[in-house]
This record gives C-alpha cells, sequence and structure tokens, in this order.
C-alpha cells in the first residue's frame, strides 16, 4: 500500500490556508520553513494573465533518493504505507552535514553552497551525487547530474572543472576528482534512451549551432515544454566538440552518446543545414520560430601578426585540429612548434606526435602556473615527449625557399590580460633564442564565422556578436546569442551555462514578462569558511588510469582509461559534504526544508501519519477551502480522480516517481 496525495491546480485559489494550517499543526516557527510549501506562478501580460499554484509537500516518491545521501541514516520509507519517514533526533546528529560557518553571512542553512558548487558554472549538485557514487547509486547520481548537466559524457573529460580548484579536501591533501567521478558514472550506467518531452508551450525556437551552448539551451527549453530546433553546418552534432577536440581526449562514440539522449528527449538537430545570417533569420522568423538563438561559436583560428605568419608550413590551430577530425592529410614536418598556452595548443602538440613528428616545442607567454591548459594534459604532455616553454614571445617566422626554417622568440615579463583578453608585457633584453622548426602551429585563439551577418545585429570591437550581457538578447528583437560567439573562445562548461542563462531569458521574452530579474545572492567561493574537523583522516585522491606512453603515440586511442568501481567509490568517499543538506540537494522537488533554528534540522511532510489512526485526512486537506487537496491509498485516490501525473509549469521527475496525482489548471 502506498499512500499519496491529489491535487487540482484548478480548484487551488491560493489562499495558502494549507500552509498555514500545516505550520500550526505541527508547530513549525514562523519564517522560511514550511512542511508544505504553495508555489505561484504567473504568466503573460495584462490583460490575459495567467495564474497557477502548485502545493508541494513530500511527494514519497517511489525511489527515496534522499534515503540514499543521508549520511544519519536519518530518513526511512516505511514498508506498510510507503511514507517517507524521518527521525529528526538523528538528523544532522552523528555523522557531520554541513561544515560551513555561518558567520559573516545572511544565508540559513539550507541556503548554503559549497564551494564546487558554486564555482560551477552549471551549479551541478556535486556532493550530492559524490554521495550517491559513495553508495554504489551511480545510476541515481547520473540522473542528479542530468537535471543541470545536458552533456555528462562530455563533460566528464574536457571539462576545466573550477569545482576542483575550490573543493576545499585540497586543504586536507587533494580535491576530489570531481569531473573524473562525472566521467565514471556516464561510462557505467547503462544507456537508457528516453522518451520524448511533450511540447506545452505554443512556441518554437530555432537554434543556429549544435556546439555546448546551442545544445544546453535547447535542453532547457525542451523541458520547458517548447518545440527546439538546432540547425548545424556541418555533418555531424557537437560542434567544435566534433569537429577539434581530439579523439585521445574525447571519443566520438562519447560525443554521440549524449547527443542521441538529447535527441530523444525531442530536439530536433538539422545537419548539413546552413543558415545565412542575414536573410535566413528573417525566414526563420517568418516560418514560425519565436525566437532566434545564435549559438555558432568561435571556429576560425588566428594566427600571430608577425613576419612569416603565412609561409608555407604554417597553421592555424584550430583548422590543424579539424583536419584531423574530418580525416583530411595534413602536411606535417618532423620538428613543430606550437604557439600558445591553452587546450587547444596542448591538444596540437600532442596531436602532431601522434601524425609523426620527432620533436614538438609548445611556447607560451604564460608562466608556468598560469598557463590555461588543464595540468593534467600538460603533464601528460610532457610525458609523450613535448617540451613547454613557458614565458616566451614569438617575433618572427624565418624563411628558407618560401618555407619554415624557424621562429625567433624572445624572453618576456610583466604579462597582463586587458578586458578584452590582449597581452601586455615586456621583452627581456638579450634573450633571443630560435627554434629550429619546419611547422609552426598558432593556437593563439578563435574568433567566430559572422560571413553574411545581418546588419541589424551589432558585432563587439573583437569581432564577436553583441548582446545585452544580462538578457542575452541581440540588437534585434526575437534573434538571442550565447555562448563563444557572444563572449569570445571559452571552457566547454561556460559555453553550457551560458546557453543555459539563454534559455531562461528565452522563455521570459516568450512568456511577455518584462520585469527586470531580481539578481540572485552571489558569493565568491573563496570567501565560503568551511571548518574542516581536526579528525579527518587523510585519503590519497585516486589517480587516474592512463594508457601506457608507449602505446599512444601510434593512435589516437583515449588516453584516461577511467575509474574502476571501487576507485570510483573511494574517491567519492573523499567528499567533506561541506554545505550538507544533502537530502533537499537530491531531491528532484526540492521538498525537504530547515527551520531557522540552531543545528537546522529537517522539515518535511509525514502526511500527518498521527492523525490516519484516528481516521482524519492531513490537516493541508481538511483546511483547504476550495477541496482542491485529498490525501489516501495512492491507487484508490487514481481511481477517484483520474491517472493524472501533470501540472502547469512543475516538472515530475520522470526518474524518480511521486505518490501524486494532479488535476492541471488549463492555460
Amino acid at each position: 500500500m502506498q499512500l499519496g496525495f491529489y491535487f487540482d491546480q484548478s480548484r487551488c485559489t491560493g489562499c495558502f490556508a494549507c500552509a498555514i494550517a500545516c505550520k500550526d499543526w505541527h508547530d513549525v516557527p514562523a519564517g522560511p520553513a514550511r512542511w508544505m510549501r504553495l508555489l505561484y506562478q504567473e504568466e503573460g501580460k495584462f490583460p490575459k494573465v495567467f495564474v497557477s499554484h502548485m502545493a508541494t509537500p513530500c511527494y514519497h516518491c517511489t525511489e527515496t533518493v534522499c534515503a540514499y545521501v543521508c549520511p544519519n541514516e536519518a530518513i526511512t520509507k516505511r514498508y506498510e504505507d510507503g511514507i517517507v519517514v524521518v527521525d529528526r533526533e538523528k538528523c544532522r546528529e552523528e555523522k557531520t552535514c554541513g561544515i560551513i560557518s555561518g558567520e559573516g553571512t545572511d544565508l540559513l542553512y539550507a541556503e548554503q553552497e559549497a564551494p564546487c558548487q558554486v564555482s560551477c558554472p552549471v551549479h551541478l549538485h556535486i556532493p550530492a551525487y559524490s554521495a550517491l557514487i559513495a553508495k554504489g547509486r551511480f545510476k541515481e547520481a547520473l540522473d542528479l547530474i542530468r537535471r543541470r548537466m545536458p552533456l555528462p559524457s562530455v563533460c566528464g573529460r574536457v571539462c576545466l572543472h573550477p569545482c576542483e580548484t575550490e573543493c576545499r579536501r585540497k586543504d586536507v591533501e587533494e580535491p576530489v576528482a570531481i569531473m573524473d567521478l562525472k566521467g565514471f558514472v556516464v561510462d557505467n550506467v547503462p544507456q537508457e534512451i528516453p522518451d520524448r518531452l511533450p511540447q506545452t508551450q505554443p512556441d518554437s525556437v530555432a537554434i543556429v549551432g549544435s556546439g555546448p551552448a546551442g545544445l544546453a539551451a535547447g535542453y532547457d527549453l525542451i523541458r520547458m515544454g517548447y518545440a527546439v530546433t538546432v540547425f548545424e553546418s556541418g555533418p555531424v552534432a557537437g560542434g567544435m566538440l566534433s569537429t577539434a577536440i581530439p579523439e585521445h581526449r574525447l571519443p566520438r562514440e562519447v560525443l554521440k552518446r549524449d547527443i542521441d539522449y538529447l535527441e530523444a528527449v525531442g530536439i530536433e538537430i538539422r545537419i548539413n543545414t546552413r543558415v545565412d545570417l542575414g536573410r535566413g533569420l528573417d525566414d526563420l522568423l517568418n516560418k514560425g520560430y519565436g525566437v532566434v538563438l545564435l549559438a555558432l561559436g568561435a571556429s576560425k583560428g588566428e594566427k600571430l601578426d608577425i613576419s612569416g605568419a603565412d609561409l608555407k608550413g604554417t597553421l592555424a590551430g584550430v583548422s590543424f585540429m579539424q583536419d584531423i577530425k574530418s580525416g583530411k592529410t595534413t602536411e606535417l614536418g618532423e620538428k613543430v612548434l606550437v604557439i600558445g598556452g591553452g587546450n587547444v595548443a596542448i591538444d596540437c602538440a600532442r596531436s602532431a606526435r601522434r601524425l609523426g613528428a620527432n620533436t614538438v616545442h609548445v611556447a607560451c607567454l604564460e608562466c608556468r602556473e598560469d598557463m590555461p591548459a588543464e595540468d593534467s594534459e600538460i603533464k601528460q604532455a610532457e610525458e609523450e615527449g613535448i617540451e613547454i616553454h613557458c614565458s616566451l614571445t614569438s617575433s618572427r617566422v624565418l624563411e628558407n625557399n618560401g618555407k619554415v626554417a624557424g621562429v625567433e622568440c624572445q624572453e618576456i615579463e610583466g604579462l597582463q590580460f586587458d578586458e578584452n583578453g590582449q597581452p601586455s608585457f615586456e621583452v627581456v633584453k638579450d634573450t633571443g633564442h630560435v627554434f629550429d622548426v619546419d611547422t609552426v602551429i598558432f593556437a593563439i585563439g578563435q574568433v567566430p564565422d559572422l560571413s553574411g551577418l545581418s546588419g541589424d545585429i551589432k558585432t563587439s570591437p573583437t569581432g564577436t556578436i553583441a548582446a545585452d550581457s544580462e538578457t542575452f538578447v541581440t540588437a534585434r528583437r526575437g534573434i538571442f546569442s550565447a555562448g563563444d560567439v557572444m563572449n569570445g573562445p571559452t571552457s566547454v562548461v561556460d559555453a553550457i551555462a551560458s546557453g543555459q542563462k539563454a534559455a531562461f531569458f528565452i522563455n521570459r521574452h516568450l512568456q511577455g514578462d518584462v520585469l527586470q530579474v531580481q539578481p540572485e545572492k552571489t558569493i565568491d567561493p573563496k570567501d565560503i569558511t568551511v571548518d574542516i574537523p581536526a579528525d579527518v583522516e587523510k585519503r590519497p585522491r585516486q589517480l587516474m588510469p592512463t594508457l601506457p606512453v608507449n602505446e599512444r603515440l601510434s593512435s589516437f586511442k583515449e588516453v584516461a582509461l577511467g575509474f574502476s568501481e571501487a576507485e570510483a567509490i573511494k574517491e567519492a568517499e573523499r567528499c567533506l559534504n561541506c554545505a550538507g543538506h544533502l537530502c533537499k540537494d537530491a531531491c528532484p522537488y526540492s521538498s525537504p526544508q530547515f527551520a531557522d533554528e540552531e543545528k537546522a534540522r529537517m522539515q518535511k511532510c509525514d502526511l500527518c501519519i498521527e492523525r490516519w489512526a484516528d481516521g482524519k485526512k492531513p490537516i493541508c486537506v481538511e483546511a483547504c477551502p476550495p477541496h482542491a487537496l485529498d490525501a489516501g491509498i495512492i491507487d484508490e485516490l487514481k481511481v477517484k480522480y483520474g491517472e493524472v501525473t501533470e501540472a502547469h509549469n512543475f516538472n515530475y521527475s520522470r526518474i524518480i516517481q511521486p505518490s501524486i496525482i494532479t488535476k492541471p489548471k488549463q492555460r
């Protein structure tokens, strides 16, 4: 038997009698904590205003993911009636659940976030999915990751993982291998093709570009109920993910796994379909698309403006990588110099070694500590025989019969970058050095290809699309922009976050919402004080197994081999759970709440289990004047009201099924 709720949105008037009665009955103090919440939603402009409400108690899910992550085992699901019960005496008792100091902040316990989550551009619930991995609940961990991450396979391999930079485990020994844990669960949970999501909104959105920003925006928009079509000019989806990142870092089948999932939920991706950035945008808007999002990326490689930069034997880094991925024959000498210090530069250098170059150098402006490339990639490059030269500027390419004969470089100091990313530095006198090479690969950055862009869409001095930094809207109504085409070259995870923000404002635009968004409370992760217990046992970080060096250079096989199950669990157990409230983060409905009290304990609907013995319904049901609520055995409620599990502006998890049926209010 499973007890559950019924909620009729069409009857609810938003009087909040249920929430007030709930607080009173359970003696919950006034303030933010309550056992039942009532969410208010308003859409549209006067006089066509649509208002709906949604009751959100605990829904006593069939799979209690909250119970898996609770460190104190305070949450259990009763077999006899399916009620999820919280033992408030155990909650936050023996085992630590939150070690962030509350001093100097007005945030309540449940509002605090771990430094890793704050620093993650897409705001993943990192401690919660780490806790699930530590308990061996790999599928539940992947489900949690997918709530915010459209490309988990990709970001389990090529993310810059700023979360690890801020992980407080580094104050004990080393940060948790957060990216590698994400990659582990994606690789070790069988791919289940999800059902197509229904279109519940009348509008459609066109997205130009299928890179991380475009796919992220599409993922959020389709879950909001919009129809989404992505237009990709190339033969495969993924943008630079598919055309420029080498196989040894991101295999094709890994990217395809993520894209297959996105297509299954309903995103239509049209490959080999180039959109004219002039008349083509007019055509899309005239065909009924309510919004066009430009997420073209930045795919044109740049070269330094120095003598000899156009000689035979000079290449642009992005073009070089694109030729490799497309199978084109690339003329490469035996001695190669790559100019640049980012991941593209390291990719080019490692690819050159795999293509047969005997000597490969990398020269960059930055010092070793400030190189933007990932430390693990630099280390692997050095293992493969690539020499890294830091704090150097390249002044000219030497010529011999029209071909590259070397590169002249000089040492620099005082390096700084302005707001547009342009460097300034001083050259150290008498430090000239010539690299004896026959091939030069420039990997110093990329710019968008905006050929034919409509004149009413403005561009910035750096060659990107100019859009409002808050709303992502361009100078032309109905045209938005996101990702590298707007921000310049960034990381994959930053592009994903940009696409998600664009989706948020596209939704507001299509709903006719003209009110400004109140800024969210923001905090620098470095300002978060974590009180690490003195008795924390030191545990070394699990090292990522890699392909032996002698096997790497003969192919483009993936170098990182992935954690074993035992290694992943050991690594996940190292998480300190800085913020606590794992139950709230893991719950797909954010039901658990915490009172404003000393060592706050969970407030969670228990379906008024003490009233059932007397033949009474929960207090909220009794208190509801318009009879919008009911409770009982879930199968009997389905017979009485019909098996409806839809609510306006409320997304039920398709993974964790709640014990509730809902009659939605019609828009």
